[in-house]
């Protein structure tokens, strides 16, 4: 009985929290619009007279600059790279001979990288975004 939950319980993580993980981003995505929706109405019902597209563009999630979406890519890379490292380190110096630590390290080294690729070429190819952005921020 005991190989069978040994079994199960991977294979029902592996199919649960992905399902879970989406049901949750959803389920808050629709509550969010929900929340928007009935706060321009409210607003309607006091003043009628209300510009709807004004009202919707200040209730609009303020979205990140380029220059703080690369930072983050930066700092993701990063941390990645690093824990990465911990994992291989304590995998070879220490008595933990766990070979998920290995596996473990390694996915986050390249996932690391992957970040840091993304954030080096996106601030080559993005610099005449980022100074107009920025023009646009001095302006307002």
């Amino acid at each position: 009985m005991f190989w069978l939950v040994q079994l199960l319980v991977p294979i029902g993580v592996a199919v649960v929290l992905p399902i879970a993980v989406v049901a949750i981003v959803f389920k808050s995505a629709m509550a969010s619009e929900r929340n928007r929706k009935e706060i321009v109405l409210a607003a309607l019902e006091k003043n009628p007279d209300i510009d709807v597209e004004l009202l919707m563009k200040n209730l609009k999630k303020s979205e990140k600059l380029i220059k703080e979406k690369l930072l983050a890519n930066l700092q993701h890379g990063c941390l990645c790279c690093l824990m990465g490292v911990a994992f291989v380190l304590l995998y070879f110096f220490l008595s933990v001979q766990k070979e998920i630590l290995i596996i473990a390290g390694a996915a986050l080294i390249a996932i690391g990288i992957a970040f840091l690729v993304s954030y080096f070429v996106g601030r080559r190819m993005l610099e005449k975004e980022m100074e107009a952005e920025e023009q646009n921020m001095k302006q307002e």
